[in-house]
């Protein structure tokens, strides 16, 4: 089953439409009171469940480190796609100026977040997917809505 937070997140995003109406800020307040989160957290964790359901979330909040092989991989087939060096750490990767990153769930998907950046404020965006380089391009497709 869920954990409280993780149910919290699924009665959110199950509200349509990304617009925060007057009911969706109190539904926010509400959850966000119960679980000890902030509105903030909660409209991220949204996105996250968005993206991809209870494992866009658990990428969200729970780094790990990933068995050698996809992960590995994910960085030469990047670099072909004429893509800078990204940075690893655990199972992410990060664009070097720190505006895009992927990071695998484990569910062997990619998931792309973004930031401003210098920031380090990321936002789960686009569609996840088993390549690195279309779960990017999703995200390029995303920001084009």
């Amino acid at each position: 089953g869920l954990t409280l937070w993780q149910d919290a997140v699924r009665l959110a995003a199950a509200r349509p439409g990304s617009g925060l109406t007057a009911a969706t800020r109190s539904l926010y307040a509400s959850l966000a009171s119960a679980t000890g989160r902030t509105t903030a957290e909660l409209a991220r964790a949204v996105a996250a469940w968005r993206q991809g359901g209870a494992e866009g979330l658990a990428v969200l909040e729970d780094p790990w480190d990933p068995p050698a092989g996809r992960f590995d991989r994910a960085r030469p087939l990047l670099l072909a796609a004429g893509l800078p060096p990204f940075r690893p750490h655990r199972n992410r990767l990060t664009h070097p100026v720190g505006r895009l990153q992927l990071r695998l769930g484990r569910d062997h998907l990619w998931y792309a977040y973004e930031s401003e950046p210098g920031r380090d404020d990321w936002w789960p965006r686009g569609t996840p997917a088993p390549d690195p380089v279309d779960a990017l391009r999703g995200l390029e497709t995303a920001s084009e809505a």
